[in-house]
């Protein structure tokens, strides 16, 4: 059975053509997975106590049509059981009609977070309900790769206050925020985001930098990837339609 929440879009999540920002359509999916982990069972305490964490490995993202801000969506999710260390949740945004307006495939992995390696499974102490034994639904969420060399590099981004969450780096969903701020202006003129897929790869602790690379795969098509000293810390496609 999927969760729901209703999330009313305010001003704030909107761009200036009052269309919903891909990033605080992560920002919804983040927060409502969090707290159905919560109601599952899975609390701070039960974290704390198994020295375990969950990280977003990877996502993607597809909008049929953007939803527009002052108005509500009711936002549903579900996880689907461990497999191969991987925990796969599907979010879906719909309008107030129940016509799907967007949706997100995430792929998560659990952590120990003394030792800091995978979990192939499961605490005994986790909730055994809520996971369904296989999701119906997937995006796609193979990432064309450009080699770093042959990227525009677009400037240096630093994980500032602003930028950063509970756990001391900055968030996950602050990279589509990176990657839009970083395409032409006058593209969104015409068009919105359709697709996007995130691979993370390294956190970016408060108060360190990456530098922002990008390449064109197409017209409306893009390749993003963000490098520190000696890694890289995110990779990114962005593909967009005309409004």
């Amino acid at each position: 059975m999927p969760f729901t929440q209703n999330f009313r879009i305010y001003r704030y999540d909107g761009d200036f053509r009052g269309l919903l920002k891909p990033g605080a359509l992560l920002r919804y999916s983040q927060q409502i997975a969090g707290e159905h982990a919560a109601a599952l069972g899975l609390t701070d305490e039960v974290y704390a106590r198994t020295n375990t964490a969950y990280v977003l490995a990877k996502l993607a993202l597809h909008f049929t049509q953007p939803p527009r801000v002052d108005t509500t969506l009711t936002v549903s999710t579900e996880p689907e059981k461990l497999k191969r260390a991987v925990n796969r949740r599907f979010t879906i945004a719909a309008d107030e009609t129940g016509r799907e307006l967007a949706c997100v495939d995430s792929r998560w992995v659990l952590i120990d977070t003394r030792r800091r390696m995978i979990l192939r499974k499961h605490p005994e102490e986790f909730p055994t309900s809520g996971w369904v034994e296989n999701l119906d639904r997937e995006l796609p969420m193979k990432l064309t790769k450009v080699p770093r060399e042959s990227c525009e590099v677009l400037g240096v981004h630093r994980a500032d206050y602003s930028r950063c969450d509970m756990n001391g780096h900055m968030n996950n969903t602050i990279y589509a925020d990176l990657i839009c701020d970083a395409l032409p202006p006058e593209v969104w003129r015409t068009s919105f985001v359709q697709d996007m897929i995130l691979y993370y790869h390294k956190e970016v602790p408060m108060g360190q930098s990456l530098q922002l690379c990008r390449a064109a795969l197409a017209p409306d098509r893009w390749y993003f990837a963000g490098w520190g000293e000696d890694c890289c810390h995110f990779e990114a496609e962005i593909t967009l339609q005309k409004l």
